[in-house]
């Protein structure tokens, strides 16, 4: 059960700085954080990571409720009961869920952090759930 709050916990958490975005950065576009380090930029993803596969929001919508499912099943009938691994889940389904909402309610991902410094694509902040429950899937180092 714990593991089912951190997820919604990081969800709701999503869909605030999302609806922030909309409400405050949406109209301007841009505001910088950081100078030449960090802002926080509107931008309206269709597609994936890097936006690769704009416009397939049925496969994404598809596809994220059968990795939500498969992870959620999996943690429940695996011997695999470290807290490291079910954390890593829990972080993996709130960042999917997040944008998640986003494809079934607007159509497309709102993202908004933007690292000014290298060329990389705004993200948000169930990207960050995603790549830090699969790394840590990769490399677990304990929590606790």
């Amino acid at each position: 059960m714990f593991y089912y709050i951190i997820s919604v916990i990081l969800v709701i958490v999503d869909q605030l700085t999302k609806l922030a975005t909309l409400k405050y950065i949406k109209p301007i576009k841009s505001i910088t954080l950081i100078e030449g380090i960090l802002s926080l930029t509107y931008v309206e993803n269709r597609g994936a990571a890097f936006g690769v596969m704009q416009n397939a929001r049925w496969f994404f919508i598809i596809f994220t409720l059968a990795i939500v499912a498969a992870a959620i099943i999996y943690s429940h009938t695996t011997r695999q009961k470290s807290k490291t691994f079910l954390i890593s889940v829990s972080l993996i389904c709130a960042g999917g869920i997040g944008n998640l909402i986003d494809r079934i309610f607007r159509s497309y991902v709102v993202d908004m952090i933007e690292v000014t410094f290298i060329d990389y694509p705004v993200f948000n902040f169930a990207d960050i759930c995603v790549v830090c429950g699969a790394s840590h899937l990769i490399y677990p180092v304990p929590f606790w």
